[in-house]
């Protein structure tokens, strides 16, 4: 094959991994970098580690969405570590999905304390915890794709996820105890 046929090939499947996996791993970025900009920053990074990799084109479809989603996260650590800055879930991401019947000033007050107690405990986890917990649940990854993003075996990612539920599942039966008494 000719370096300008590959060079297309390789153009093309990155284009199509940008459509299918873009936007999910635009939000994981936005949520590691704190504003859209950086995470529009991050996102280009990726892609252009994905047009510079000489392999991508030899992995299987499933080797190539975890190996975006690693360069996504080791992208998303070096911006973090460059920024020095940490930056929680924008939470006016959820409530502009609540429809406007639904957003009394009552609802809001109630979804904002809800919020920031799950904030409070999530902080309780370990960084390790969190980003599986958020990976799991915020983007709605099986344990295998957690597994390939964190680098870690996936009994290891289930073992992270069943703790992690069950330490929360612990803090907020106690705060019930606390408040019926």
């Amino acid at each position: 094959m000719e370096l300008s046929q590959k060079t297309m090939f390789d153009d093309s499947l990155v284009a199509r991994l940008y459509e299918l996996h873009g936007p999910a791993l635009f939000a994981y970025l936005r949520q590691q970098t704190g504003s859209p900009e950086n995470a529009e920053d991050v996102l280009v990074e990726v892609f252009i580690a994905a047009l510079e990799t000489g392999k991508l084109d030899q992995l299987s479809e499933k080797e190539q969405v975890a190996w975006l989603w690693r360069v996504a996260r080791n992208k998303g650590v070096d911006a973090y570590r460059r920024s020095q800055v940490r930056q929680g879930l924008d939470l006016s991401l959820v409530v502009d999905h609540i429809d406007d019947d639904e957003r009394t000033p009552e609802l809001i007050a109630l979804q904002r304390e809800a919020s920031s107690l799950l904030l409070t405990r999530l902080d309780k986890l370990s960084p390790v915890q969190r980003e599986a917990v958020r990976l799991r649940f915020a983007h709605g990854l099986r344990s295998s794709e957690i597994a390939a993003v964190m680098g870690k075996r996936e009994a290891t990612v289930r073992s992270i996820l069943a703790r992690s539920l069950n330490f929360l599942r612990t803090l907020y039966e106690k705060e019930q105890g606390k408040d019926h008494l």
